[in-house]
């Protein structure tokens, strides 16, 4: 995989209001993509699929059910944040600024 080291932040967020139908000017770094913007499941998976391509990152060592769940349970998590907040959701935080890294070094590794 190349290596893209000239990606940006601003470059991400652009991804990511395009692919959401979302504000650039909203996305921070730090920005999660279930727990703040509500991505899981059948979403995420097409996102995710759509980031990689794009960015030419290799996936192979992302786990998904580490950071979103399956479209069954997508419902159910739905409504537990509106009632708990980040309390119900016991995913792992993928944040822009993770998916800025593995940008920049072309796969998704260990430290993201």
């Amino acid at each position: 995989m190349p290596c893209m080291p000239e990606v940006t932040f601003e470059q991400i967020s652009k991804f990511v209001a395009a692919a959401t139908e979302r504000c650039s000017l909203d996305l921070r770094p730090e920005t999660r993509l279930l727990h703040d913007m509500g991505l899981d499941a059948d979403d995420a998976e097409e996102f995710l699929r759509a980031f990689a391509q794009e960015f030419s990152v290799d996936m192979t060592n992302f786990r998904f059910q580490r950071y979103f769940g399956s479209e069954a349970d997508a419902g159910i998590r739905w409504f537990t944040r509106k009632l708990l907040g980040d309390r119900g959701v016991e995913k792992v935080p993928l944040t822009l600024q993770d998916l800025a890294a593995a940008a920049r070094s072309g796969k998704w590794g260990p430290s993201v």
